[in-house]
């Protein structure tokens, strides 16, 4: 599940914070309105994606979708930017939520960087 190496969808948007409704929209259609985690999925793409713009680098930021029966995975993939995916554990904090909503939703999330230096974040979400 998580390599996405079956991906039924994969779509490359510039990195700019202008693009994250961009590539929420594109989630929520490949998933379709039916499906039972695509809220869930356009909330952690968001939050996946604003992630890869503000710490990634790089001019692009590719998301991939690959549902199965059990559920959806979600990656992102930025430019690397050499800073990796950390837990922050501040409510009172301007920022750093990502990660524990993140944590609280998915089934199962993880990350790779990859051999070319880019990050690939992911996500599953069951259906059940």
């Amino acid at each position: 599940m998580s390599d996405c190496s079956d991906v039924v969808a994969r779509q490359v948007f510039a990195s700019d914070e202008r693009q994250v409704a961009a590539a929420r929209r594109w989630v929520a259609k490949v998933i379709g309105d039916g499906h039972p985690v695509v809220d869930d999925c356009v909330l952690l793409t968001s939050e996946t994606f604003t992630n890869a713009v503000v710490h990634g680098g790089g001019e692009q930021v590719e998301v991939s979708v690959e549902p199965d029966v059990r559920g959806v995975t979600v990656a992102v993939v930025d430019g690397g930017g050499g800073a990796l995916p950390h837990y922050v554990d501040d409510p009172c904090g301007v920022g750093g939520r990502g990660l524990p909503i993140l944590r609280a939703l998915a089934a199962e999330w993880g990350f790779r960087v990859l051999e070319d230096g880019r990050l690939r974040v992911w996500f599953y979400l069951a259906s059940e």
